[in-house]
This record gives structure tokens, C-alpha cells and sequence, in this order.
């Protein structure tokens, strides 16, 4: 439009200041891997096992977490278990009125142990595994 002045451009290009990261050319991978080499020097330092094997958290969940999930795992066995002795006990009792057929008996007696056994051995396997 001839009507409006044209506007000039500017004469100084607008600056951006560098991020002071960007130029060292360390990748993330390389930070973390220093600073995973400096706890471990400070691990030497201290001359301690314990120091350089695994920090306090880290100790927290490869012994008391699993101990706590494989001790649940065994109180809901041994409830289910209880649960199911008493269906038994119920079912053959002679002044009860819950009776179950003998084949359903079977069935819950024969899963529930099958159950049981696999749940332990599944979760000790996975929790706890052989040392190589």
C-alpha cells in the first residue's frame, strides 16, 4: 500500500545468549556416567563395601521390599488355604448346610494346591533369583 510508510529492519539482529551447556559437548550419557564415577570414587575414599556396592534406597528394595511381597504372597496363601479347609470341613460336616459335589471338591482342592505351589515358586524364582 503506498498510502503507509514502509518500516525499516532492524539494524542490530536481536541476540540470543548461548546456553552455557551447549558447548562443552557432554551428552547426557556422559554426565551421568560421571557422575556414577565420582559416588564411586567417594565409595573408594571412604573404603567401605557398602559404599560402592549399592546406596541405602537401593538396599531397601532388593532386601525388605521383596522380603515384604514374598511374606504377603504367603499370608494370602495360607488365608486362601484356611478359606478352603473350612469349604471342605463345611461341605462334609453332617448338621451343615453348605454341601458341595464331590467333584467340585476335587476341583477346588486340586487347584487351590496347584495354585499355592505355583504362586510360591513363581514369585521365590522371580524375587530371589540364583546367584551365578
Amino acid at each position: 500500500m503506498p498510502d503507509q510508510p514502509q518500516q525499516e529492519p532492524p539494524k542490530e539482529p536481536f541476540n540470543i545468549p548461548l546456553d552455557p551447556t551447549v558447548g562443552t559437548g557432554a551428552t547426557l550419557a556422559q554426565a551421568i556416567s560421571l557422575v556414577e564415577a565420582a559416588a564411586e570414587l567417594r565409595g573408594y575414599a571412604l573404603k567401605k563395601k557398602s559404599a560402592l556396592t549399592r546406596s541405602w534406597w537401593d538396599w531397601i528394595q532388593a532386601h525388605l521390599l521383596k522380603w515384604t511381597l514374598f511374606a504377603f504372597v504367603i499370608w494370602i496363601n495360607i488365608w486362601w488355604t484356611k478359606n478352603v479347609l473350612k469349604m471342605v470341613w463345611l461341605s462334609g460336616s453332617k448338621g451343615s448346610y453348605f454341601h458341595l459335589d464331590n467333584n467340585v471338591l476335587i476341583a477346588l482342592v486340586s487347584t487351590s494346591i496347584a495354585s499355592f505351589l505355583a504362586l510360591v515358586i513363581v514369585v521365590a524364582k522371580n524375587l530371589f533369583p540364583e546367584s551365578k
